[in-house]
Parts: C-alpha cells; sequence; structure tokens
C-alpha cells in the first residue's frame, strides 16, 4: 500500500475515533492493522458456536461457592489480592440477576488444520481434535466493543474503495450497549445509569466513551465514571440501592477493579466494599469475576470437573480446544520420565507460558524467565501459579500501523469472539455471540495488550 494511502487511512481512523493516550498524555490512534486476519471457514463457525456454551459453563461455575473456595482459598493464604476479593463476599448481597459480558480470546493452531482434515478421514467427529486452543475466558473488563466496531468500519469502507479486502461484518458495540439499557430497565429506578468503574490513569478512554455515547443517543441512559475511590466518596447506601451523585446505579460496569494497582488505597477498597453491599448489578458480580482465574481455568481443562458443570456433549466441544495446563507441583508423564512438572519445564521452558493469578496485559513469564522465577516460588506460594503449553499459533504476514509508521512483519492472531449472557439465579435467560476482537502481533512478542503497545486492532476475512 503507498505511503500516501497509508497516512490518508491514519488520519480516517482518528476521524472514526480509534484512538489511545500514551504514557506521556500524547493523544494518538490506536495501533491497527492494514491486513486482515484470514481464517477458513470451518475455523469462523466453530469459534462462534463455543460463545454459548462457555457462557453456560462460567454462569454455572460462578454459581457454585464452594467450589470456587475450594480452589481458590488455598491460593489467597499467600495471594492477598485474592485474599481480599474472597473477603469481600463476607459482606456481599447475591444478586438474582446476571448479565455477563466475556471474551472467550483463541489462537488458530499453527499447521493444525491439515492434520485434522486427515484425521477427519479416519476418525468420529467425536474424536477430532479441534483448530482452536482456548488462551484465556475474559469475564472482567471485556474491553474493545467501541474500537473494533470502529475499525471494522475503516475497513469496510477501505474495501469499498478497492484498497482493502472483504471482512466479516462485526459490531459487538451495539450489542453490549443494548444489553446495558435491557439491564438497567429492568432494575426499574426512575433514575437508574450506568455506573462504570475505571482506573485514574486510563489510556483506552475512547473505547469507555464509544460506549457511553451510544448508550445515551440510542437509549438516555447517562453513563457515571469513577475510580472505586471515587465511588466510596461520592456513593451511599438507599434501601440497598447505590445512589452515586444523587443517581441510582443500577448496572456497575467494571473496567477496572481486576488488579492490584486498583486497590492501594483504604479508600478504594471501601468503594468496593460499597459496591458488594448494594444491589446494583454488577458486570461482572464477585463470583463471575472469580470463575475467571487462571486456577479455575485450569481445573476446568480436567474432563471429570468440566463435567459437573455442563452436558456430555457439551464437554466434548469445549475440552477440543484446551492447551494442556498444570499446577506446579503436578506430576507428569515426560520423555525422560515421570516428573514434577516444576522441574520439567525449567528444562523447556519455551515450550510453556507461566501464569498468575492476575488479570490483563504483562503478568505473564515466557521462555528465559520462567526458570528464574520456579526457582524464586516458594512451595507455598505454588498454587497462586498455573503452567501452560505455549500455543503455537498460525503465523501469517500483516503491516501493522503504530504511532504513524507502518511496517510489515510476520505476525500471529488472537482471536475473541464476544458473548452476552442473561442469567436468573444461575438459570440462563438469553446466551448469544455478537462479535469478535482480533489483536494481531509480531511472532516474537508474547503479551496481546493493545492500549499497551503490544498488539494491533485487526478484522477478519474468510477464505
Amino acid at each position: 500500500m503507498q505511503k500516501a494511502i497509508i497516512d490518508n487511512t491514519i488520519e480516517q481512523a482518528k476521524l472514526f475515533g480509534i484512538l489511545k493516550y500514551l504514557a506521556d498524555g500524547v493523544l494518538t490512534h490506536a495501533p491497527f492493522s492494514l491486513s486482515p486476519y484470514t481464517i477458513s471457514s470451518t475455523a469462523l463457525q466453530e469459534m462462534t458456536s463455543l460463545t454459548a456454551p462457555f457462557s453456560e459453563l462460567m454462569i454455572a461455575v460462578s454459581q457454585d461457592w464452594d467450589f470456587l473456595k475450594y480452589y481458590l482459598d488455598p491460593i489467597a493464604e499467600t495471594d492477598l489480592f485474592l485474599r481480599m476479593l474472597l473477603d469481600f463476599s463476607l459482606k456481599e448481597v447475591r444478586q438474582q440477576r446476571q448479565l455477563l459480558i466475556q471474551r472467550n480470546d483463541f489462537f488458530i493452531v499453527k499447521n493444525q488444520f491439515e492434520a485434522d482434515i486427515l484425521e477427519n478421514t479416519t476418525s468420529s467427529s467425536d474424536s477430532c481434535s479441534s483448530v482452536l486452543r482456548q488462551v484465556e475466558l475474559n469475564t472482567v473488563s471485556a474491553s474493545f466493543p467501541f474500537l473494533i466496531t470502529q475499525l471494522s468500519q475503516l475497513h469496510n469502507s477501505l474495501y469499498e474503495q478497492g484498497l482493502f479486502p472483504q471482512t466479516v461484518a462485526n459490531n459487538p458495540l451495539t450489542a453490549v450497549v443494548d444489553a446495558f439499557a435491557q439491564a438497567i430497565r429492568g432494575y426499574a429506578a426512575a433514575d437508574a445509569v450506568l455506573l462504570m468503574v475505571i482506573q485514574a490513569a486510563e489510556t483506552n478512554l475512547f473505547d469507555q466513551l464509544g460506549l457511553e455515547h451510544l448508550l445515551w443517543k440510542e437509549h438516555k441512559i447517562k453513563t457515571i465514571r469513577k475510580t472505586l475511590p471515587e465511588i466510596y466518596s461520592a456513593g451511599s447506601l438507599r434501601e440497598g440501592h447505590l445512589i452515586i451523585d444523587g443517581k441510582t446505579a443500577a448496572v456497575t460496569y467494571y473496567r477496572a477493579g481486576y488488579t492490584p494497582d486498583d486497590y492501594r488505597t483504604p479508600e478504594a477498597l471501601k468503594g468496593r466494599q460499597l459496591l458488594e453491599a448494594s444491589s446494583t448489578i454488577q458486570v461482572p458480580d464477585l463470583a463471575m469475576q472469580l470463575a475467571g482465574m487462571k486456577k479455575i481455568q485450569q481445573v476446568l481443562t480436567h474432563p471429570e470437573i468440566l463435567s459437573e458443570f455442563v452436558s456430555p456433549e457439551v464437554s466434548k466441544r469445549l475440552l477440543k480446544t484446551f492447551a494442556k495446563m498444570h499446577s506446579l507441583d503436578e506430576n507428569i508423564k515426560t520423555p525422560a520420565g515421570e516428573m514434577q512438572v516444576s522441574e520439567w519445564v525449567s528444562m523447556n521452558p519455551e515450550k510453556y507460558v507461566l501464569k498468575p493469578q492476575r488479570e490483563g496485559g504483562g503478568n505473564n513469564y515466557f521462555e528465559s524467565e520462567i526458570p528464574v522465577i520456579l526457582q524464586k516460588i516458594r512451595q507455598d506460594e505454588q498454587d497462586a501459579y498455573i503452567l501452560m503449553e505455549k500455543i503455537e499459533a498460525e503465523i501469517h504476514s500483516a503491516t501493522l500501523v503504530v504511532n504513524g509508521h507502518a511496517e510489515t512483519l510476520s505476525c500471529v492472531s488472537e482471536v475473541g469472539r464476544y458473548g452476552i449472557c442473561f442469567a436468573e439465579n444461575g438459570k440462563l435467560k438469553s446466551n448469544e455471540d455478537i462479535g469478535y476482537l482480533v489483536r494481531t502481533k509480531s511472532e516474537n512478542v508474547n503479551e496481546g495488550g493493545v492500549c499497551t503497545g503490544f498488539a494491533c486492532l485487526n478484522s477478519l476475512a474468510v477464505q
């Protein structure tokens, strides 16, 4: 693509609101790709069809408090952040209504599609592996519904000008906004608003403002943006309702609260306690946030545990997408014989990712970092980490645009499917897939955050 066209596209991206702040406060475009990620129609269909079953699983897990405590309490012995989250339950007002807005992230496995075609010639569909490997399921702060919707519009505009391939239509924003409006109206308060919990130094501001704008434009529902300390200072309880700036917070949407950095002050802690003590519909509620922990993801890869929450048919479908995951004290069979998994991984760190119980980019450990961290972890801290087999994603070429500069690189792409699920006391009322997020990055970059500078927003094309 010619430089003049690239420069013009960058300006169009700004016009579409595809924006972010740099750490020094400078406003620029969010990183994006000028090459769509092309996948097979089979992979797209499978990925889309898995959204509802995974949402069903998360709703079921979140309703089993004994299950969550059984696996998370031991970690909380040494993980003070998790201890804090679990302690919120002591004064929590359990909600009858649940609204889950999740994003399920996958890689398509390198060379796996061809292998599956060969396998299909001799195997039943139940025994065939999947082209997909799940990276994680995000139950809290499933971001980018606005930015990715705007990027889809930009890519479509380029397509209409003959400058870009045709891509898969994508608009998760409208569905997210409509879900908030439905939940807020169902709360039945005359002055009801959406309360958005934010971080003080928010670099992904425009993704949030785009949602806020559409909620007002389409439904005339206001949004109040507050940090956790601000919620404590501005909020109060009135007959169980959370009143903030004189309005009833019918729904509270967490775009913060998933990292220890959000709870550095006593006021932040009290802000979250105020939320838990109220009847506001939390997205996600406390149990749903805990259900998204890495430890829960790891234990659900065991068929006998997964089958406690979903039907045998659904269990088979989900298991096909799971990468191998282990606890640090686990013994596994290796080519060198049976040994503790941490010992094996220390000799083969390039094949694994070490994950603590944290959300957001920049928390995981890779390659040479892993043996160093494993040596530092005390025995009583082992439960706080999980080991995940590193997914060998397929590699493709892409032109990435970052801070006004375009470069063509060998890349990998992570595809997330957004899902919205309404439930009452754990019973599903609606459950649907609403669109996708693609993050494309250089193949030698491990993390996938867009606003942290690791990856670029992208669209899907189907071959």
